[in-house]
């Protein structure tokens, strides 16, 4: 690892901990005051919302991060991407907002509450403004950890001093949405500052923005096809368990995720702009680097999981509390997800995404989210929470073994060529 990777590494995951750590600091005063039902509610409000920020991302999180990479010293190039993700982000928000005013008025889950989950939708309107590519892209990782740091301050430790029973649960919902869009709009004319900019080209924003729809395209597919496996057991478990059933799920849930966010992301969003940068370079260096990075990689994700099993009970004591005791074996289930979800990522966002073998991850992510889906309905209605940790496990597998082949083959046959 060069310098630069080491440096945006460790910044980026200092500042990550911090940032994971304001959650959990929070964790225990929510779920005590809201509940475990209420909690669960929002949480599994939470999972709906998610869809439509799936779909006004798109595939730009890594779409645009590598052509911000490759680009970053061209202030024009830099200016007509930056425009046109903008730009084809608005269109997807308007789009994801009647989409969902039309499902807010059908499905009978939403339409009992939908203050809850409009008060959730507007996290939307951040991610439209936060430029999260644009900062991967230019390798200021540390300023985006920093934004980040600020949207969890503001959203989640205020709700610690105004929620105090489960009729506040609005208030724990709205509160990082606004946080987050207002950190946006900051994060907004900081990146057209610091990238120096220029004006859009009006002329030549509609082709710009037709490129951005096509290369993220492939990446969007996967990432709607990749929740199918993890959106997707949550919302299957709503429409099978109670509140109760649910609560404890995402209790588990959440701190999984805290998890993997303390320990995937800052790892990938160091990695990936120098890999796509070395793959601009010539294919050999850009292989070289990435057979460097997965055995390290590899180890560190397996003692993230054993660690996270052997103080499972601890975890749901202190951050959970009593009442969700019955989310410690579903934790201890769920424990070896992060290392699964660190590695499958080392052969899709790095391998095929990285590579430049973005093309067949869609075929990868709706074949294990299909998979996925069945055996959530298999097992959900017989093991309840438990079926669908054990419907993620075998997703993040298969996902591991059908990437991974993908990758060696690819390579075997850029190798043949060359």
């Amino acid at each position: 690892m060069n310098h630069r990777i080491i440096s945006n590494f460790l910044s980026l995951g200092l500042l990550q901990g911090v940032n994971c750590l304001v959650p959990v600091l929070v964790i225990p005063f929510i779920v005590r005051a809201l509940g475990v039902e209420a909690f669960g509610n929002v949480t599994y409000a939470q999972g709906i919302v998610q869809y439509f920020t799936i779909l006004v991302n798109y595939g730009f999180d890594y779409s645009a991060t590598r052509q911000i990479a490759i680009h970053r010293d061209d202030k024009a190039c830099l200016s007509s991407i930056f425009w046109s993700v903008i730009s084809a982000k608005l269109i997807l928000l308007i789009i994801a907002f009647c989409l969902f005013c039309i499902l807010t008025s059908c499905y009978g889950r939403m339409s009992q509450d939908p203050m809850l989950y409009f008060s959730l939708f507007v996290i939307n309107l951040g991610y439209l403004f936060f430029p999260t590519w644009f900062f991967q892209g230019m390798e200021r990782m540390g300023t985006i950890a920093l934004l980040n740091f600020f949207v969890k301050v503001l959203g989640l430790g205020i709700p610690v001093l105004l929620v105090s029973a489960p009729e506040d649960y609005l208030i724990y919902a709205a509160l990082p949405s606004v946080a987050y869009l207002l950190m946006g709009i900051v994060a907004f004319f900081y990146a057209i500052r610091v990238g120096e900019i220029q004006r859009p080209d009006l002329n030549a924003l509609k082709p710009a923005r037709d490129e951005q729809f096509r290369l993220g395209f492939p990446v969007f597919l996967n990432t709607l096809f990749a929740s199918l496996y993890t959106l997707a057991n949550l919302t299957i478990l709503g429409l099978f368990n109670e509140n109760y059933e649910v609560g404890i799920y995402s209790g588990a849930y959440k701190i999984i995720s805290a998890i993997m966010m303390v320990s995937s992301m800052p790892i990938h969003m160091a990695i990936f702009p120098s890999i796509s940068q070395k793959m601009a370079e010539s294919f050999s260096s850009g292989w070289r680097y990435y057979k460097r990075m997965i055995g390290v990689v590899f180890l560190f994700a397996v003692v993230v999981s054993l660690l996270t099993y052997l103080l499972a009970p601890w975890m749901v004591e202190i951050l959970l509390g009593d009442k969700f005791i019955d989310s410690i074996p579903l934790l201890r289930v769920m424990s070896v997800i992060p290392a699964l979800v660190i590695i499958a990522s080392m052969f899709t966002v790095q391998g095929l995404y990285g590579l430049g073998f973005q093309r067949y991850a869609p075929m990868v992510g709706l074949t294990v989210g299909l998979a996925c889906v069945a055996l959530n309905f298999w097992w959900i209605p017989r093991l309840g929470g438990t079926g669908a940790a054990y419907a993620w496990i075998v997703a993040e597998v298969l996902e591991i073994l059908i990437s991974g082949f993908i990758v060696w083959h690819c390579i075997r046959k850029e190798e043949s060529l060359s």
